[in-house]
């Protein structure tokens, strides 16, 4: 078919966003010449790979099809085009993390502070995102690498596992468990819980744990954003697991956890990278300052 670099990379762009115009705009390149290079392509492989409206644009079977060879191809060649802008040294360079918002907050601040201090001419890049489009941002050369909850393999990503977090039970200072040196699974349970939706990885590692052990819970509210769940057990609507790397954050909104007990299960935490890319200086220099935080 003799498909183009650039032509992959318009194609993307119109098939995620459905619409020529914002392609146009996101590309810097007139409508007129989306449309146009989008007939070429069309031309080329020999199928019509989008129907067209004057209110949106519908990808077809085709295109479907196309547009995962697309991203595996432009994946490459953005995970090669980082790693050559910052193979020379660490005075510059480009570093991108994908991670959920309290993985930044609560495993990298840290280490990018140091970072900084080392290497001030870095730049980083954070794509706050759930586990899944984190996966995505690595598989599609979006990210240099990403940290998420994943315990199955994937052919094209390189896993490894970085350690695992404790779980607690948080809950609002004037909330009768607050005062309590302990706290297990089983009491836990026993409240209504604030809980994160099932499409994040820790929510479905709760309902794991908690079927495991025999226990049912009553979930009141589910949020979005771990942000809003500390912010609903702050204000006593009920109590919440999570990870231990989101307790320095909820310690500072005023609010009391316990490691649950028994301590019998732990978080997994892997770091991801694309199976066929380079590591770049810069991003490496970040992983290592960010496995000599996690020795405890």
């Amino acid at each position: 078919m003799n498909l183009t670099i650039r032509e992959f990379r318009v194609f993307r762009a119109v098939y995620e966003l459905r619409s020529f115009s914002a392609t146009a705009e996101a590309m810097h390149m007139t409508q007129s010449a989306v449309s146009k290079l989008c007939q070429e392509m069309e031309a080329k492989v020999g199928h019509r790979l989008f129907e067209r409206s004057t209110r949106k644009v519908e990808p077809t079977l085709w295109a479907d099809h196309l547009h995962g060879y697309a991203c595996e191809i432009l994946g490459t060649m953005d995970a090669a085009e980082r790693t050559m802008r910052s193979l020379s040294n660490l005075e510059m360079g480009q570093i991108d993390v994908a991670a959920s918002p309290m993985m930044m907050y609560g495993l990298l601040a840290g280490p990018l502070q140091q970072l900084h201090a080392l290497h001030p001419g870095i730049h980083a890049g954070l794509h706050e995102l759930s586990t899944d489009a984190s996966i995505d941002y690595v598989l599609n050369g979006k990210a240099d690498f990403g940290l998420v909850s994943m315990g199955e393999k994937h052919p094209q990503l390189q896993i490894e596992p970085l350690y695992e977090e404790s779980m607690y039970g948080v809950c609002a200072a004037e909330h009768p468990l607050a005062g309590e040196a302990t706290v297990s699974w089983a009491q836990i349970a026993a409240c209504p819980h604030i809980s994160l939706h099932t499409t994040f990885s820790v929510r479905r590692t709760i309902d794991r744990v908690y079927a495991e052990k025999g226990l049912v819970y009553t979930s009141a509210i589910e949020a979005g954003s771990v942000l809003s769940v500390l912010g609903l057990v702050k204000a006593g609507l009920g109590v919440t697991v999570l990870p231990g790397y989101i307790m320095g954050f909820a310690a500072e909104l005023g609010l009391v956890s316990h490691r649950l007990q028994p301590a019998d299960y732990a978080h997994p935490l892997s770091l991801i990278r694309r199976w066929n890319a380079r590591t770049s200086p810069a991003a490496q220099a970040l992983i290592d300052l960010l496995k000599a935080s996690l020795v405890r």
